[in-house]
């Protein structure tokens, strides 16, 4: 609504439902819906991101390589990533093992709701690719 173009992206089963909710909020003219299968290569047509938000992302284990794949090639140029991650098993922490491969992280500790996301075990981090 201030003039940004946002991507918001999923597997192809959800795209109708982003489509939906981007018309029941009058947004058409900035919010596009793509399909991003993590650990596919990115289609040409795909916008380099300035910005990229990942939130909840971190849930099946088998998709966790595919996943700081796709992260990597999002990464390529400099981008900021901001990655939205709740605790939920300590299977999780392959994935960090697996992310420290291609990232270094640290988590935000100055944003104003801070004390009542992290008593859900909620974290927000800062991701940088590592060079």
């Amino acid at each position: 609504m201030l003039g940004a173009h946002t991507w918001i992206t999923d597997q192809a089963p959800l795209l109708d439902l982003m489509a939906k909710n981007i018309a029941l909020n009058n947004l058409e003219k900035s919010v596009h819906v793509a399909e991003l299968n993590w650990g596919v290569p990115l289609p040409t047509s795909f916008p380099s991101p300035d910005i990229v938000l990942a939130a909840d992302c971190v849930y099946l284990e088998s998709a966790f390589p595919l996943l700081v794949q796709t992260l990597s090639d999002l990464s390529e140029r400099p981008v900021d990533i901001l990655f939205c991650y709740k605790k939920r098993r300590k299977a999780d922490k392959r994935f960090f093992t697996l992310l420290k491969k291609k990232f270094d992280w640290t988590e935000i500790m100055d944003h104003p709701d801070r004390e009542t996301y992290t008593r859900e075990a909620i974290s927000l981090m800062r991701l940088e690719r590592r060079k």
